[in-house]
């Protein structure tokens, strides 16, 4: 309809990171993590993170598991530092955030 606002991709996520292979920082400040698609199973499992680029990974700051299957990891989760993940060995996922 003309006129009429574009509405963002819901529920949740009007950003994406496709094709994570390696340890990546997708966000470095205050945001929300929904979904993380595993596109390729690690051999071991990997994480998310609510930290800021230069944190140290731990289950102090952990989130999510990131399995040694393939699915749909649903987080629904505020991140008051950043998103950071890590896809596991030999794993690539993709996640959805704002």
């Amino acid at each position: 309809m003309e006129g009429v606002p574009a509405k963002r991709p819901g529920p949740g996520g009007a950003n994406t990171a496709l094709g994570i292979s390696a340890n990546t920082q997708v966000k470095n400040s205050q945001g929300y993590v929904y979904r993380i698609f595993v596109i390729t199973a690690p051999s071991a499992a990997g994480g998310v993170f609510d930290m800021s680029s230069g944190g140290t990974a731990s289950t102090s700051n952990q989130l999510a598991v990131i399995p040694t299957t393939g699915g749909i990891v649903e987080v629904i989760a505020p991140c008051f530092n950043g998103i950071y993940i890590e896809p596991g060995t030999g794993g690539v996922v993709s996640v959805s955030y704002d």
